[in-house]
């Protein structure tokens, strides 16, 4: 791509999309940043770094990469994938993917003038037979769990024992990500500990991959690693040259977890598809409410080989703004895109925000400005999506000016994260969730001996 005359990359972070926008700018060749929630356009540069969103198909590059092309089966993004793969528009293009999505591929370019090159893992992965204990971290060790506060109070105790760390998790600034991660590429820090955002596209130079944890909350429920999300976060051990042989531990079921690390992958069957421009084009010349277009997408049935995106978080934004004032303002495609922005649809003060930027759209008066606090870590992560939500509105709207100035508050809101976590891991150390005594590094509940044989006792007695 560097070398094409014009190029795209499409990454499925913004993390990544920076990653490559600062890689090419740094070997010379100009590229621009386009996310949803960030644009820097460099003089000169034929070149744009993105996120797999932002994929246009009327716009020509001599080169398009398509990075992690098996997020096509992803539930609710997967269809930007299918986008970009069937309507590239270029002389060529690149997918890069795992093994398992081979054939769906073979399939949905099946007239095309393929190329196919198949690699292999150079470095073999080892795993451990004994049970890995906190207390045999090394240097080069990258420890994965499945929550902020679990990678906190990790950190907090590895920082005790005198360990340097760095932290990666999926709410953290990508800013701020980037950060922990060029220290512990420089040997400022030792250790990693980080959930399962490790596992996509990150280069560390990492001796072993530890899962603290066997199971992990989904969003719906509790269950165990799936073989694919093993192998995409154990792939992560090992650096040619510096580690020749990646290694992985268990604390607990190795040779469950080991036969799932080994486990063949199943071929990827279905993709997602979700409504588009054409289809919102067909429907508004017989329909003119929202409503009715969820209701006729629950009842349809997806073709073979496909299934549909839940659309949830669409229709629960939907119920807030239905038969009033704003949707008879705007045109149903205009109405889908602003429910269709990207942002953490779970945070309450977020959806607020959303209402009133959208009411002050539909009034034609000035965006009000998200709500910024800095009292600890949690509010700078709050505030931090917060302006990322203003952002989106901010270029949907092509008010790049505004958007400047807010891009370097949001610097200012990384910043203050990058100051705080190294004070937060101290406000997580793990204790008692009944008496709040300190719980030993090992424990693997959230509860002491002392409250657990209490209720035990407790038990018995009413019994």
């Amino acid at each position: 791509m560097k070398e094409a005359e014009s190029g795209l990359y499409l990454a499925p972070l913004r993390l990544l999309a920076l990653e490559v926008f600062d890689k090419l700018n740094a070997d010379g060749v100009p590229c621009s940043l386009k996310t949803g929630e960030e644009e820097k356009a460099v003089e000169g540069a034929k070149h744009v770094s993105s996120t797999v969103e932002m994929f246009h198909e009327k716009d020509y590059h001599e080169v398009i990469v398509i990075d992690e092309a098996q997020m096509i089966a992803d539930k609710d993004r997967g269809f930007s994938w299918f986008r970009a793969i069937t309507q590239a528009n270029a002389k060529e293009v690149h997918i890069i993917g795992s093994n398992n999505i081979k054939m769906m591929l073979l399939n949905l370019l099946n007239e095309a003038d393929l190329e196919l090159h198949e690699y292999r893992r150079e470095i073999p992965l080892e795993v451990e037979q004994k049970e890995f204990g906190l207390k045999y971290t090394k240097k080069g060790d990258a420890l994965i769990c499945f929550s902020r506060r679990q990678v906190l109070e990790t950190a907090s105790r590895l920082k005790e024992s005198g360990h340097n760390v760095s932290m990666i998790y999926g709410s953290m600034p990508p800013e701020n990500r980037k950060r922990q991660i060029e220290l512990f590429n420089r040997g400022a820090t030792s250790v990693v500990v980080a959930t399962d955002a490790i596992g996509m596209g990150l280069n560390l130079p990492i001796r072993r991959i530890v899962f603290l944890e066997n199971e992990k909350f989904d969003g719906t429920r509790r269950r165990r690693l799936t073989s694919q999300e093993i192998k995409q976060i154990a792939g992560r051990a090992g650096r040619k040259g510096i580690y020749d042989t990646g290694k992985v531990a268990f604390t607990a079921e190795i040779k469950i977890m080991n036969k799932l690390l080994e486990q063949v992958d199943e071929p990827v069957q279905t993709f997602t598809i979700a409504p588009t421009s054409a289809v919102f084009e067909r429907f508004q010349k017989y329909y003119r409410n929202l409503g009715t277009f969820f209701e006729m997408w629950e009842r349809f049935e997806p073709p073979k080989g496909t299934k549909k995106a839940f659309l949830s978080e669409e229709r629960e934004l939907y119920e807030l703004i239905r038969d009033t004032e704003i949707e008879a303002r705007f045109s149903l495609m205009d109405l889908y895109g602003f429910l269709h922005i990207p942002f953490s649809a779970k945070e309450p003060s977020l959806i607020r925000q959303w209402l009133e930027t959208v009411e002050a759209i539909a009034e034609n008066s000035d965006l009000p400005e998200p709500i910024i606090k800095t009292r600890n870590l949690e509010e700078l992560e709050l505030s931090y999506k917060a302006i990322g939500l203003h952002l989106l509105f901010l270029y949907r709207m092509g008010k790049r000016t505004e958007a400047v100035y807010w891009e370097r508050i949001r610097e200012e809101i990384s910043d203050g994260v990058h100051d705080q976590l190294k004070d937060e891991m101290l406000n997580y150390q793990k204790k008692c969730k009944r008496c709040g005594k300190r719980l030993p590094d090992d424990s693997r509940f959230h509860i002491c001996d002392a409250c657990y044989h209490r209720g035990l006792r407790k038990t018995h007695r009413y019994n």
